[in-house]
């Protein structure tokens, strides 16, 4: 876990806000343990509610579930909710003849919690919807701009289709997200010296892992 997205003064007056109340409920709760042998010495190996278990676990749902709310989302965490499956199209820059440009169905999965996020994609055929290749995301970065669009950077590698027998290849991504229309889009660039133009609009939280 990192807190590279989290807002680093509240984030310390939170936590040492919580560390002096869960401080407190620890010592209570082990006076309260300390009246039975059988748990004084349970709790000797465990700790499970020490002040840095409690805080520990507080931080992890924040990170995992909670930032996702407005409670933690408008003061502590600002970055939107990517998650979810999107569709859409990318263009190549690639001619499959002279004027031709390559388009494919583009089909986009985002995994993410406050700290991280991962990126998983499935290109293929217009008509027949077969699979020509996948990426998965290795490096991602958020950015939130003065007029409330964020900015989402990924370097990804790219995996192709076996039949296709093409080398697989890294690449990198910057595309534009708009929190109202909840739509990405933006370019890429390639190893093959290849660029294009992305644009997905999200279609649902369920991730599916595959293009169709």
């Amino acid at each position: 876990m990192n807190f590279k997205y989290y807002n680093t003064d509240r984030l310390i007056i939170f936590v040492l806000a919580l560390s002096v109340v869960y401080n407190y409920i620890s010592e209570k709760i082990e006076t309260l343990i300390s009246k039975y042998e059988i748990f004084k010495e349970i709790y000797s190996y465990i700790g499970m509610f020490s002040t840095v278990t409690l805080l520990t676990a507080t931080m992890f749902l924040i990170d995992s579930i909670g930032w996702k709310y407005k409670l933690f989302s408008t003061w502590l965490i600002d970055i939107p909710n990517l998650n979810g499956r999107y569709k859409g199209e990318l263009i190549s820059s690639y001619q499959s003849s002279p004027g031709i440009y390559v388009t494919k169905i583009f089909v986009m999965e985002i995994k993410q919690t406050a700290s991280k996020l991962h990126i998983y994609s499935f290109f293929g055929e217009l008509g027949n919807n077969s699979v020509t290749s996948s990426s998965i995301s290795v490096s991602e970065q958020l950015t939130l701009e003065s007029n409330n669009t964020t900015n989402l950077f990924y370097i990804f590698t790219n995996e192709t289709a076996p039949l296709l027998n093409l080398n697989n290849h890294l690449g990198t991504a910057k595309l534009k997200y708009f929190k109202d229309i909840k739509k990405l889009e933006g370019e890429y660039y390639n190893q093959r010296g290849n660029s294009g133009k992305i644009e997905v609009v999200y279609e649902q939280d369920k991730l599916l892992g595959r293009l169709n």
